[in-house]
């Protein structure tokens, strides 16, 4: 008969085990109220606009307060004065009632935008002492935003300043605004209401051009998604915007127009340029042993590129200067696949041969020539790859009659872009040079 061996470990009975502090903090109860009564009696008996001691309270007060775990309730506290519950309903403390420095106090009043610039300034005081919540409250800020229907129209138009100072100030940027696209608050004009309004605000430091850069960055691409869904028209937008006087926001709402107008135009044509290739690469396949008449195909191309832009032109008002260099765009477009620069040197130069009728077309007067010029001057600067083809590229255009002697003279003398100017002068050095000397004997030969 075998022992069995027993394989319990020892213990020691009677040793209290104690829990590490990271641990008892992440199975200590969640309190949101517990957390707003400590709020309001560390600021009790400080003046509700003395910021200077309050910023100091609540500085201090870091040290026992876990501002990072509420750092949302905090926030909606700064906010709102309350708690945000389920719903959207402001929750205001029993005993204390709304906090007496958040937002919806200190904007209150005939001059909301000093009080709003004060409450700006504590939040920038707290976020710079404990730098995480800076990352919560523009989080949190996108939850206040979601309940703007629930707030009152006063309360709304507190928030709509302090959050145009909050982005004025660089505190936060225009994301959290998408939220206000919502179907919930577009459709009774709610967001919309808060949008004019916030961007007023905003507007009073900052340039339309600052707006722009900054709703790009923010990816919101048309202003009218924040009208209500029967009132997204142009019609509707000028009319609203010219009753509020912000004629600068009907002239953003136009250029962002033209600009989507700009870039539909450009993929409608690269579907004609890859249609073009997909049928090709088809008929390649079907038949491998007959030479293809490339030439007719794509002929036909260029005829389709030709038709589609000067329906685009007739359809928006477009001159000549303003569509060449959109067809440049999209002729050049199979080069941005290219994954070595060989690769869109050949690419570069088999796509001008092939489609330079197109250009040809559309530089029938010198404006046009030059914005072509200037445009491919551009290009090649920002892309690496084919900085130094430039000279190339203008000799090819040169040759295949879309570009005349004079207006390459007149860009080398005054148009150039300062951008790569010198690199790129160097390169057209040897062709201006004989060109100038061409148009010399011209004259010469005229005087005799």
């Amino acid at each position: 008969m075998s022992a069995q061996v027993s394989n319990e470990k020892p213990t020691l009975n009677g040793v209290r085990i104690r829990a590490r502090k990271r641990d008892a903090k992440a199975q200590a109860k969640y309190e949101p109220e517990d957390f707003r009564e400590s709020v309001f009696q560390v600021t009790q008996d400080i003046e509700p606009k003395d910021y200077t001691k309050i910023s100091s309270a609540l500085d201090s007060a870091g040290n026992t307060l876990d501002y990072r775990r509420y750092g949302d309730t905090f926030f909606e506290l700064l906010v709102t004065g309350g708690l945000i519950a389920p719903g959207g309903i402001i929750e205001y403390d029993e005993e204390y009632g709304r906090l007496p420095f958040c937002l919806f106090e200190l904007a209150s009043g005939d001059d909301p935008l000093t009080g709003a610039k004060s409450w700006t300034a504590l939040i920038h005081k707290l976020t710079r002492r404990y730098k995480y919540l800076e990352r919560i409250f523009s989080k949190t800020s996108q939850h206040v935003l979601e309940n703007v229907h629930r707030y009152s129209e006063d309360d709304n138009r507190k928030l709509a300043v302090g959050m145009g100072v909050l982005i004025s100030s660089g505190f936060l940027t225009m994301d959290p605004l998408r939220t206000l696209q919502k179907e919930h608050l577009t459709k009774d004009g709610v967001a919309l209401r808060f949008f004019t309004d916030l961007l007023r605000i905003y507007l009073k430091d900052a340039s339309v051009a600052q707006l722009r850069r900054a709703l790009a960055k923010a990816k919101i691409d048309q202003l009218i998604d924040f009208f209500p869904p029967n009132k997204r028209d142009d019609d509707c937008f000028a009319r609203h915007f010219e009753a509020e006087d912000m004629p600068e926001l009907i002239e953003l709402h136009a250029a962002a127009r033209a600009t989507a107008e700009r870039g539909n135009f450009v993929y409608d044509l690269i579907d004609i340029v890859n249609d073009a290739k997909l049928v090709r690469a088809a008929d390649e396949e079907a038949e491998e042993d007959e030479d293809e008449d490339d030439e007719d195909k794509y002929k036909a191309t260029n005829v389709g590129l030709a038709k589609a832009a000067k329906t685009a032109m007739r359809a928006n008002k477009w001159d000549e200067p303003q569509v060449v260099v959109l067809v440049w765009d999209a002729i050049m477009s199979p080069t941005e696949s290219a994954l070595k620069p060989e690769q869109m040197e050949q690419m570069a130069f088999v796509q001008i041969k092939r489609h330079s009728p197109v250009l040809e077309l559309f530089t029938s007067e010198p404006k046009s020539e030059i914005a072509l010029l200037k445009h491919i001057q551009a290009h090649a600067y920002r892309d690496p790859r084919l900085t130094k083809y430039f000279g190339r590229i203008v000799y090819e255009l040169y040759s295949a009659d879309v570009l005349s002697d004079s207006a390459i003279i007149f860009w080398a003398a005054k148009g150039a872009n300062p951008e790569g100017k010198a690199g790129f002068l160097e390169q057209t050095k040897a062709l201006v040079r004989k060109l100038e000397t061409m148009a010399s004997d011209e004259d010469d030969s005229d005087d005799e």
